[in-house]
């Protein structure tokens, strides 16, 4: 294993401050794969994005000193899973999910591990209180990469596990690696089958692999008012945008 692994107690995080006590009905969420912050436009891109966003799912989120304060200077409270310690700094690199309101619950589910590093994937899920609705469940996903069809299964389940039992509004987003037709099928009919429904970008603007998009939205008991892709410099992934509504 070439990385540090997080003990039991170290995986969540939480800091930041938020800024209202509940997520407005009509918000809108930023899903963004931040390649741990190393192109030199990241920080000028969060910030403007964050003054757009009240929910933001990120993906990659490598907390050196430097990102956390221009994380932190953000209106958000942050909610993080931590994956590996970098072998430079040792910083926690992970996903997180910020929101001007903060979540009533936090959780987080392991999924198996990529090969020759040894890195688990991690999928975060945020309880988050909404004005005048049941609150919302918010799924932030980093699903595995180079391994066959089984443990990106796996992972997916992992992550539909989370929504069981759960009456609310539910919203799934994130960096899925489904660059092959078979896993952007399986990623599918697991959203279906939770009764989640794709959000639809157009123009489609995400970024591809071997011409597949890696980046989803998916929603349940939440209206789309309207959806689009941010193209960037402050990273390999173009961030995606969408305007929802509780219903």
């Amino acid at each position: 294993m070439l990385y540090k692994q997080p003990r039991p107690d170290d995986v969540l995080v939480a800091h930041g401050r938020a800024t209202q006590p509940a997520l407005p009905r009509r918000f809108t969420v930023c899903v963004w794969n931040w390649q741990k912050s190393k192109q030199k436009g990241w920080a000028d891109e969060f910030a403007k994005i964050s003054q757009a966003a009240d929910l933001f799912l990120a993906q990659e989120v490598r907390r050196s000193p430097a990102v956390r304060g221009v994380m932190e200077a953000a209106p958000y409270h942050w909610s993080g899973a931590v994956s590996f310690f970098s072998l430079k700094g040792q910083n926690p690199v992970g996903v997180a999910t910020g929101c001007t309101a903060e979540p009533l619950k936090v959780s987080f589910k392991r999924g198996a591990r990529e090969p020759v590093l040894q890195v688990p994937k991690m999928t975060l899920s945020t309880l988050i209180p909404l004005q005048h609705s049941a609150p919302l469940l918010v799924i932030n996903i980093h699903a595995i990469n180079f391994t066959g069809l089984k443990p990106f299964e796996s992972n997916l389940r992992r992550a539909a596990e989370l929504l069981l039992d759960f009456d609310g509004p539910v919203l799934l987003g994130g960096d899925f690696n489904s660059w092959n037709a078979r896993r952007r099928r399986l990623l599918q009919s697991t959203a279906r089958a939770a009764g989640l429904t794709e959000v639809v970008f157009d123009p489609d603007r995400r970024t591809r692999c071997l011409g597949r998009p890696v980046d989803y939205l998916f929603v349940r008991g939440l209206k789309v008012l309207a959806a689009g892709v941010r193209a960037t410099e402050g990273s390999d992934h173009n961030p995606l945008l969408a305007r929802l509504e509780a219903r």
